[in-house]
């Protein structure tokens, strides 16, 4: 793990977790809410892992243990699944997880990917694209119609800096992704550079990198803070003091586009702040497995909590109303039965923080798996003073498919020559 002040200390010993035991079924508990009322379901936006194939290796990847070779789609499973999101009300489907191109294997003329973004949006569902460059470069000179129906695109960046992101992927690729920027600004493209934030690459100097290159090719600028999927992952998570330290300074020079990091929507005082969406407006369809199953999850970070119904022979309503689902809308809709959260005065805003996050770092800290810890950045505790704009009025001219969908936060690069902090009501909560 990392210690608060950004020294590595000693991982807690405690029993094994085996990262992939969720193929056995799902693993974690869903009853420790009892019967207490959950919030109501509004699912509209969503994640889709398409493949089990991915040309890179990056070092923090959340989705390794969720994705096994061995089975492949075919062009009925895709209808069954497009089918199963419409008649349910799904608004927008991101395709990540792994590069998306790869849905069959490596071999990108075994790709279903046109196929699918044609299918979806033909349905009336807005597709947004998050890749590493290679997926959108390749659609973009094979598939130009297919390109040309995106909603939005994220680009992909381990670091604002060249040599620190190609070593990370394992690849030289950083010219990919801003090949896909300069593509998507030429062509009116809605497109962000998103990245996940960690102890070694959330320094005043890497945001400031990140967003003077959003801000050259006329992007937003997307954050997702590492959540510790793997035990190891612990080493590069962030510590408190540097996560609300790195979005004070990244709320100095973006406008916020979308508040949906529970911590950072409380500390602004963000009068919109919707708690976590995991389960109630968002969750995660995961790639086929070698048994030929479509897992679906609450949360595109929680393996355990898997639905034990398949999407190919369930219907999503069902799956909607599992308990690995419910379990999430019922830790929203109760943040008191939250530990350390009863009475807090943040509760209505934060209800906890983020599931996943407050999940795994329990589970990796102690070996407890429970939906009932609170977040390790909670704003009452962790919080330490740096300045945030009090209730900022979001940016709405464009939608984006990561609006409302994971722990995320989304910002706008302000003008270089915009007003001074002073003016623009910065203030210490």
């Amino acid at each position: 793990m990392t210690s608060q002040g950004g020294r590595s200390a000693p991982t807690p010993r405690h029993a094994p977790y085996n990262e992939f035991d969720h193929y056995l079924g799902s693993s974690a508990p869903t009853n420790e809410f009892g019967t207490h009322p959950e919030t109501a379901p509004a699912l509209k936006n969503i994640g889709w892992t398409l493949g089990n194939d991915c040309p890179y290796r990056c070092t923090h990847c959340y989705s390794m243990n969720a994705r096994r070779k061995g089975s492949d789609m075919s062009v009925g499973m895709i209808d069954r699944i497009v089918n199963q999101l419409a008649i349910n009300g799904i608004e927008t489907v991101n395709l990540g997880g792994n590069e998306p191109l790869f849905t069959n294997g490596l071999d990108p003329k075994k790709s279903h990917l046109p196929y699918i973004v044609e299918t979806l949006h033909r349905r009336g569902i807005e597709v947004g694209l998050t890749t590493s460059g290679i997926t959108l470069l390749y659609l973009f000179r094979h598939h130009r119609p297919t390109f040309d129906l995106l909603n939005d695109v994220d680009v992909s960046f381990d670091s604002p800096f060249e040599a620190e992101h190609n070593k990370n992927r394992g690849a030289n690729i950083y010219h990919q992704a801003i090949e896909c920027l300069r593509i998507c600004q030429e062509h009116g493209k809605p497109h962000t550079c998103i990245m996940c934030a960690m102890s070694w690459n959330f320094s005043p100097a890497h945001i400031d990198a990140l967003v003077a290159l959003a801000r050259r090719f006329d992007a937003n600028v997307r954050i997702n803070p590492m959540k510790p999927v793997r035990a190891e992952h612990l080493s590069v998570a962030l510590p408190a003091r540097l996560y609300y330290d790195g979005f004070s300074h990244l709320m100095r020079l973006c406008d916020a586009v979308d508040l949906g990091e529970p911590p950072i929507a409380t500390v602004t005082g963000y009068r919109g702040a919707r708690r976590c969406p995991c389960g109630r407006t968002s969750f995660r369809i995961h790639s086929i497995t070698p048994n030929g199953e479509v897992p679906v999850s609450p949360c595109v970070y929680l393996h355990d909590y898997k639905s034990t119904l398949d999407l190919l022979r369930h219907d999503l309503v069902d799956i909607i109303q599992s308990p690995q689902f419910r379990v999430f809308r019922q830790r929203n809709a109760n943040p008191d039965y939250v530990r350390g959260c009863a009475g807090c005065v943040h509760s209505a805003s934060c209800g906890g923080g983020c599931s996943a996050r407050s999940y795994l770092h329990q589970l990796h800290h102690t070996g407890e798996k429970t939906m009932l810890a609170a977040d390790p950045y909670c704003p009452a505790k962790e919080y330490g003073g740096q300045f945030f704009p009090r209730d900022p009025r979001l940016i709405s001219d464009q939608r984006l498919v990561h609006m409302d969908y994971l722990c995320t936060w989304i910002g706008r690069p302000k003008n270089e020559d915009g007003p001074p902090d002073s003016v623009l009501g910065d203030f210490r909560i």
